[in-house]
């Protein structure tokens, strides 16, 4: 006989692999940050102290298999660090968001600089 308690056990592993908990990738939401660029090895080089951000985001149609889709972007990097005072990018990150089989899903690279 199936109680509750043994529908719980028999569902928690699928709940945790959609959501990414044991997958690289979960299938209902994924949010990852991941080194992009790494600093070049210098002795006494500098802590970055600002940071700033350039996204690219898409929205997908995901019930038909014809990838009918929509992506757009907000700013380019050269602005976005005059906005936030950044001279020297010392290294970056890549942000990734994931919603419902990729539906939406948006990247984004964060710089960190002086």
């Amino acid at each position: 006989m199936i109680t509750e308690k043994n529908k719980a056990a028999l569902l928690l592993p699928i709940l945790l692999l959609c959501a990414g908990c044991f997958a690289p990738k979960g299938r209902i939401f994924t949010k990852i940050r991941e080194p992009l660029a790494l600093p070049a090895e210098r002795t006494g080089s500098p802590v970055a102290t600002k940071k700033f951000s350039v996204s690219l985001t898409r929205l997908k149609e995901p019930i038909t298999r014809i990838n009918l889709s929509v992506m757009w972007s907000k700013n380019v990097v050269r602005e976005e660090a005059e906005k936030a005072g950044v001279s020297e990018i010392c290294y970056s990150d890549l942000e990734t968001l994931s919603v419902f089989f990729d539906s939406y899903l948006r990247k984004r690279i964060i710089f960190y600089g002086n």
